[in-house]
């Protein structure tokens, strides 16, 4: 039987078992075909094939017939509990992840907007693919292109200026 040994107890790890648990459940009461497990489990079937490769590698699940097949297509599988309850029981004691107690809360950190508020008061927010180099802040003074200049005239902050 080929064990499934689980280093992190994560969210994904912990849904991951929980289902497990759910579909060896249901498959104890009834046959089903692969779709109803991706039906029953709301995945897609590629998903679900994932969980029937992983009970059937351990040896939980295992095929019980084909149906509606034809000459050349054997048919849709139909996947059955294994009639070893033993087998099972070894199999879910394998998979239960034991509490995390006394997990420390995370550190509230400020994030990269928090960070760059407190900066000096300028900001610029520049998407990813608008530029691949680095922007630098003209510190001069504003001033109105020569060409607008000819077109429209000084703008007034220079015209009280002169």
């Amino acid at each position: 039987m080929a064990s499934i040994e689980r280093v992190r107890s994560t969210s994904a790890t912990l849904r991951r078992i929980e289902n497990m648990q759910k579909l060896i459940g249901e498959l104890s009461m009834h046959e089903m075909l692969a779709d109803e497990i991706a039906w029953f489990l709301k995945f897609s079937p590629s998903g679900a094939r994932k969980y029937i490769r992983d009970l059937r590698e351990a040896g939980v699940i295992e095929l019980a017939r084909y149906i509606e097949g034809t000459a050349t297509y054997l048919g849709k599988a139909v996947y059955q509990i294994t009639p070893d309850p033993e087998r099972v029981r070894a199999f879910l004691a394998a998979i239960v992840q034991p509490k995390r107690e006394g997990t420390p809360p995370r550190k509230e950190r400020p994030g990269a907007r928090e960070l760059a508020m407190a900066g000096n008061g300028r900001h610029f927010h520049i998407l990813a693919d608008d530029t691949h180099y680095a922007i630098r802040v003209n510190r001069g003074p504003v001033m109105r292109d020569p060409l607008v200049a000819a077109l429209f005239g000084s703008p007034e902050s220079q015209q009280k200026a002169e």
